[in-house]
């Protein structure tokens, strides 16, 4: 074999092994990383949600109608989308293993009692939506300031 022959091979074949490289790792963080990101980022969200329509909650149908309109549909939709985020996370029980991610029981009760407080916002009882607030806090851990 040549010298210069090897050079190339050797070239080629880093080239080639950088590029293997690079894919698996795109693809790990894509199907992976990713969407722990999300649904972590989304547990975050929640929790700016249930700080922010706090007077909402805590004081059924005695707010505007835009306002518990508003309250309503953002957490039914972060209800909905907790569920959907946490179905798409391959690898889910290692991640709940290393402590990035809680139980899967956890976020749909999470889901459900958000479900509950959104169906609560026109009237309902204001000691328990603040007891669905802190199962959620608890669910998803995360503090809830009122």
């Amino acid at each position: 074999m040549s010298e210069l022959f090897k050079i190339v091979l050797t070239s080629a074949l880093t080239i080639v092994g950088g590029v293997v490289v690079f894919t698996c790792g795109q693809l790990i963080e894509r199907f992976s990383i990713e969407p722990v990101h999300e649904l972590v980022r989304l547990v975050g969200e929640v929790g700016d949600s249930l700080t922010f329509y706090a007077n909402v909650y805590a004081n059924p149908g005695s707010g505007s109608r835009e306002a518990m309109d508003e309250a309503s549909r953002v957490l039914r939709q972060q209800a909905s989308q907790l569920r959907a985020r946490a179905q798409v996370v391959r690898g889910y029980g290692l991640w709940r293993a290393i402590g990035v991610l809680r139980d899967p029981v956890d976020v749909v009760r999470a889901s459900e009692n958000l479900i509950g407080l959104s169906n609560s916002i026109h009237r309902g009882d204001p000691e328990q939506n603040v007891r669905r607030v802190r199962e959620i806090e608890n669910q998803l851990g995360i503090i809830v300031a009122r």
